[in-house]
């Protein structure tokens, strides 16, 4: 193992870094140091691999050093994840991992709150992870769907219908401030979900008029919510409030038609039912991707429920990179 770089920059400072804190078959988002004749020298750049061959060989040495900079990024957080998507971004698997880590944490702590409270600003910084994915993978979608999990919580489904609705936000060149808005909504949509009764939530029978009204209700919980977060966009807001209205006027909660529904609850309304379509439930089997789309476009109850120019280019994206 040799030494990499000697310049180092005199104004960090530098803390003794456990080895253990890092794992084979990683790849290690900061640089790690020895010392040397009293300086910090790099002999791991952020980047790097992890192999058996090179954990052993780093647990060998007496003392190991990392900048006082990075001391944030030893642990995957919110704040460190950008660093280990960016180092991560060709390996689909990982990456795909990395962000259901993430944000199975956000969620966790929100539905253990007891005032709802949810990290605006951890919520922004998976999105914007998501969003440095597809603008760096021309296949996002079709490299993505293969390592997402077929489990029905808040938390998957949310960050689904987030990773759907950007890719589709993205194929419709939004710019990168309607991309978080988009996102940010799309992630938090359904977290008013926490306030209805588990037994209606879980209920593997049709549920009765009196649960459908106690379910739709849902979509006012989630607003209420995000305001208490201070999270209080109009975009946002409206998106949230209304990815259940349907273009027919069919959905809820204020049966809104065509030319009311803005394109942020269009876009997370078709993303959402999508998800739904394509994973396992109690009282159904889940429909290929393809299959739920062609669902949305050519069924007779469906046919009219949604942006018709909107499905297409999901299809559009579907197909990208299949023979």
């Amino acid at each position: 193992m040799k030494i990499i770089k000697t310049k180092l920059d005199y104004s960090h400072s530098y803390i003794q870094f456990d080895i253990n804190t890092i794992s084979v078959d990683q790849i290690v988002p900061f640089d790690i140091y020895i010392k040397k004749d009293n300086d910090y020298v790099i002999i791991i750049e952020a980047g790097t691999y992890i192999s058996e061959t090179l954990w052993s060989k780093l647990k060998n040495h007496e003392a190991l050093y990392i900048s006082t900079s990075d001391e944030d990024k030893q642990i995957l957080s919110c704040k460190s994840l950008r660093y280990y998507i960016r180092h991560n971004r060709e390996n689909h698997q990982k990456r795909v991992a990395l962000l259901y880590d993430v944000t199975s944490k956000l969620f966790n702590v929100f539905i253990k709150s007891q005032d709802n409270k949810i990290d605006p600003d951890c919520t922004e910084l998976i999105i914007k992870s998501i969003i440095f994915l597809i603008k760096y993978d021309e296949y996002f979608i079709k490299n993505t769907m293969t390592y997402l999990r077929d489990e029905d919580l808040l938390e998957y489904h949310s960050l689904h219908v987030a990773i759907y609705s950007l890719a589709l936000g993205h194929a419709l060149k939004y710019s990168e401030i309607q991309l978080i808005k988009l996102g940010v909504a799309a992630l938090l949509h359904d977290i008013g979900l926490k306030k209805i009764d588990t037994n209606i939530i879980t209920k593997e029978a049709k549920l009765s008029a009196q649960e459908s009204q106690a379910v739709q209700k849902h979509c006012n919980y989630s607003v209420e919510i995000i305001k208490q977060n201070k999270i209080l966009d109009p975009y946002i807001i409206d998106a949230i409030m209304h990815h259940h209205e349907r273009y027919d006027g069919t959905g809820y909660p204020n049966q809104l038609t065509k030319e009311n529904i803005s394109d942020f609850a269009a876009i997370i309304g078709i993303c959402d039912v999508f998800d739904a379509l394509t994973s396992h439930r109690p009282h159904r089997k889940s429909l290929s991707s393809f299959e739920a789309l062609k669902l949305m476009m050519k069924d007779s109850e469906m046919i009219n429920q949604f942006n018709q120019k909107y499905l297409l280019i999901s299809l559009k994206m579907l197909s990208k990179g299949h023979t």
